[in-house]
């Protein structure tokens, strides 16, 4: 099952990872059982990561941020939730007045 979203936003790129960077920091330091940093890959544009059989590339551009996520069967009745979550985490990072 697939979950994709997109949200505008109007940062430049850099700060914009960043931000991303810090959400991303944010969980990894608060989750410390799963090793999230091991699970991802970073690139100019795009982040990739994989975990017990789901996986998701989030990608930047100029004017939007977007995720994609394939999840695992297990967790497919999660699947409100975990778009509540993505949506939330897009706010965070997209919008230039919220400090993370």
């Amino acid at each position: 099952m697939k979950i994709e979203l997109t949200r505008p936003h109007a940062l430049d790129l850099p700060t914009l990872r960043e931000r991303v960077r810090r959400r991303f920091e944010h969980y990894a330091d608060r989750y410390t059982a799963i090793p999230l940093r091991e699970c991802v890959s970073w690139g100019e544009r795009t982040v990739r990561g994989s975990f017990r059989g789901g996986g998701g590339v989030l990608t930047f551009d100029e004017a939007a941020l977007t995720v994609t996520v394939e999840l695992p069967f297990f967790a497919r009745p999660l699947r409100e939730r975990i778009e509540r979550l993505l949506q939330r985490e897009f706010a965070l990072a997209t919008d230039g007045s919220i400090a993370v």
